[in-house]
């Protein structure tokens, strides 16, 4: 994702402060681990030096958070207003005394401290190199939780900026009901006897400021809309904050129902572009980013192979499939694990008849000399599906050298067969001309089935890494459910994706055929067709082994998952149940 989208909250990551925040050094800092670097702690606050970002994040009279430029640059300096009146959430790692953040035995998720309603966001040149940002809320506007170990919160990244987050609207709202139950305990053990108030109030006008929020930011993109309609360029729309109305922006473009041939020569460089419709170049911008959309097209520029990596189900097969949406100009070839040399992709010279036996790879290797040979310069691509399921460089090594050698060097770019000619092919010799208008798009995956690619491969592609949020896996597969519903879907995504359980686009598939079908699966409702596929393509995924620290961590929150949607995935909650039993018994969760 690459902007923030209106109406959810903010969040980033602070230092857990043993004073409470109230603008007091640490004593004894040196022994503190509060996720600052122990150098920072020796040379600064081990000194009484009074600068740690987060020192005055929830201080009595003037409450303030300052962050670097580098986190959060990107954002304010084109609009500084655009944090004005949103909810951003602190958080950091669970800490205790007397060390600080534990190293062992800690949850899978960060731990919220408090939030604000932000006010104002303002620059602090430090020095000609310098700038921290100092976030101010309002008076009335900020609060911190009685137990922040006790609440986790599930967030997703922004693209774009390494420091701030987003998190969604409904979580946040539930999260603070869930805190307001613990405020209501015999013993809620407040830091601060002011905490209650200032608690209770942010609790009641949360709702009103999330709204408040959303017209601020609906305000901001208009005028972002504005501003972009009075200019030729779109720099500005590319760099908007938030995303909401951008979906209606009407912007009219030239769109080309014919192929795009290879662009002239510039600078000596010749480009046969991998994408060469605007149609495909939406699509991949829509389903995933604009940062793959750039990626893919500079590989037209740089590289004549590109490599998609990914999570199985991310989508990888299909982007490369939407490339070309010329089946003439296409050709899908799956790699076998067996695979050991070049007569794997290539063929063999018939000892019988002296041909050589072609494989379907060769005849389009031909195929895209003979375009070539009549000056037609479109690009030509072969899609490599399971790249690394054997060693490329066994098979693919000729291939890979030809290919490298520039375009007006046609020896160097032949490839001898061997044989007295190819069988089914028109030519006066058995050889094959790599084309220069060939482009190759490889397929990876990375598990204990396959093989690294080595730095010769490396060296010669460029490589782009695919991810889809669970959301967006759902708009992709246009799917609709509840909120509470894309929730746990989110949540269980982040617990396992460590693991290699993601919920994928073939998952998603599966669920809008259970929804279409619910009453001849004889299931009631939504939820009990997103408890089945969970359980059968997401969980089913999972493995756990006894003595494993980082599972003990993961269970914790699974658990935490079933106490808030076990009610409605009940097949779920019970699998994650029989694991906990089985690994105390000293049992390993293999499922199959």
């Amino acid at each position: 994702m690459s902007f923030i989208t209106i109406g959810n909250a903010l969040g980033c990551t602070i230092n857990s402060h043993r004073r409470g925040w109230d603008g007091s050094i640490c004593k004894n800092a040196e022994t503190w681990n509060c996720s600052a670097k122990q150098q920072f702690r020796t040379d600064y606050c081990q000194q009484g030096d009074p600068r740690c970002y987060h020192i005055h994040i929830f201080e009595e009279g003037n409450p303030y958070c300052l962050i670097d430029d580098l986190g959060i640059g990107w954002l304010l300096e084109p609009y500084p207003e655009a944090l004005n009146n949103q909810i951003l959430l602190f958080w950091g790692k669970r800490f205790q005394e007397p060390r600080g953040i534990s190293d062992i035995n800690t949850r899978p998720k960060d731990y919220v401290f408090g939030a604000y309603r932000v006010r104002s966001v303002s620059p602090q040149k430090i020095n000609e190199f310098k700038t921290l940002w100092k976030i101010e809320p309002y008076q009335d506007g900020w609060t911190r939780f009685q137990q922040p170990y006790i609440l986790t919160v599930y967030y997703k990244s922004i693209i774009g900026g390494v420091y701030l987050k987003e998190v969604n609207r409904v979580a946040v709202e539930n999260m603070f009901e869930k805190a307001a139950e613990q405020a209501r305990s015999p013993h809620p053990n407040w830091h601060n006897p002011k905490d209650v108030e200032r608690f209770e109030y942010f609790h009641a006008h949360l709702h009103e400021w999330f709204e408040l929020a959303r017209e601020n930011a609906q305000r901001i993109e208009q005028n972002m809309v504005r501003t972009y309609s009075s200019r030729t360029t779109s720099s500005v729309l590319t760099r908007s904050p938030f995303v909401d109305s951008l979906k209606n922006l009407d912007v009219k473009k030239t769109t080309q129902s014919v192929a795009t041939p290879a662009k002239p020569a510039k600078n000596g460089v010749v480009i046969y572009p991998l994408l060469e419709k605007e149609s495909a170049k939406e699509k991949i911008k829509k389903c995933y980013s604009k940062e793959v959309l750039d990626a893919v097209m500079a590989v037209s520029l740089t590289r004549n192979i590109l490599i998609l990596t990914g999570h199985p189900g991310v989508g990888k097969s299909t982007l490369a499939i939407d490339l070309l949406d010329d089946s003439e100009r296409k050709l899908i070839v799956p790699v076998g694990s067996t695979w050991r040399s070049r007569e794997d992709l290539l063929g063999y010279v018939n000892p019988i008849s002296n041909e050589f036996e072609p494989t379907d790879f060769t005849k389009f290797l031909s195929k895209a000399d003979a375009a070539w040979r009549k000056n037609d310069k479109r690009t030509y691509m072969v899609i490599f599906e399971e790249f690394n399921l054997s060693q490329p460089e066994y098979w693919f090594g000729d291939i890979l050298v030809r290919s490298q050698y520039p375009d007006d060097q046609d020896k160097l770019r032949i490839i001898e067969l061997g044989g007295k000619s190819i069988r089914g092919v028109t030519s006066a010799a058995s050889k094959v001309f790599v084309s220069p208008a060939l482009r190759f798009v490889a397929t990876v995956n990375n598990d204990h089935t396959t093989l690294s690619l080595s730095p010769r491969v490396l060296d010669r592609a460029s490589i782009v890494d695919l991810t889809l949020e669970p959301r967006a896996t759902l708009v992709r597969a246009e799917l609709k459910l509840d909120e509470q519903q894309i929730m746990s879907i989110e949540e269980l995504d982040a617990l396992l994706k460590y693991k290699n359980a993601m919920f994928s686009l073939r998952a998603a598939d599966s669920l809008k055929r259970c929804l279409n079908n619910l009453e001849e699966l004889n299931m009631n409702n939504a939820w009990d067709a997103l408890d089945i596929v969970l359980l059968q393509q997401v969980l089913t995924k999972v493995r756990l082994m006894v003595g494993d620290p980082a599972n003990d961590n993961l269970i914790q929150g699974l658990e935490d998952w079933s106490e808030n949607y076990g009610k409605y995935l009940r097949k779920c909650a019970n699998l994650i149940n029989g694991w906990t039993e089985a690994l105390k018994d000293g049992r390993d969760v293999i499922q199959a």
